[in-house]
Formats: C-alpha cells, structure tokens, sequence
C-alpha cells in the first residue's frame, strides 16, 4: 500500500470535518487515529465492495486449488462480521 494514498485524522478531527472526510473516502484510505494510533479506516463503498469481492475470489481459489480448508476457519469469523455489515 502506498503511503501517498492515505490521509490520516484524528477522531476529533474526522468529527469535526466528516463531510469532508467521506468525500476524501472515495479517493484515498483514510486512517482515523485515536491517542495517536491507527485504530479504524474509512473507505468509499465502490471500493469496499470491489475488496470484498477480490477477498472472495481469492478465498474459492485458494480452496479450490492449493489450500487448506481448516485455515479458512481460522478467518471464517471475519467474513460473517463483515457479510453482516453489507446487510
């Protein structure tokens, strides 16, 4: 990931500028910080939805061809956290 195409805030500061925020969301990763560490990143939906989709191409490949189906447990976890924010 390229360290150009982030912009961080801290939470005060995404806060108070959250309009603008989101619209820097669509272009950009945005890093929210709080006390000083990265703690949450916001991203424009399209691009969500494109990482999501990538994810789940790679997951069936990694299945179908070379990998390991027990690790997949491992994650499984995340994927229904994030399967319920798409709902």
């Amino acid at each position: 990931m390229d360290i150009e195409n982030l912009k961080f805030y801290s939470v005060a500061e995404a806060k108070a500028k959250f309009s603008q925020v989101t619209e820097e969301s669509k272009n950009k990763f945005v890093v929210i910080t709080k006390n000083g560490k990265p703690e949450f990143v916001l991203i424009g939906f399209d691009k969500f939805k494109k990482l999501m989709n990538f994810i789940d191409e790679i997951r069936d490949l990694y299945l179908m061809e070379i990998g390991d189906p027990s690790k997949y447990n491992e994650i499984k976890d995340i994927f229904k956290e994030i399967e319920n924010l798409e709902d």
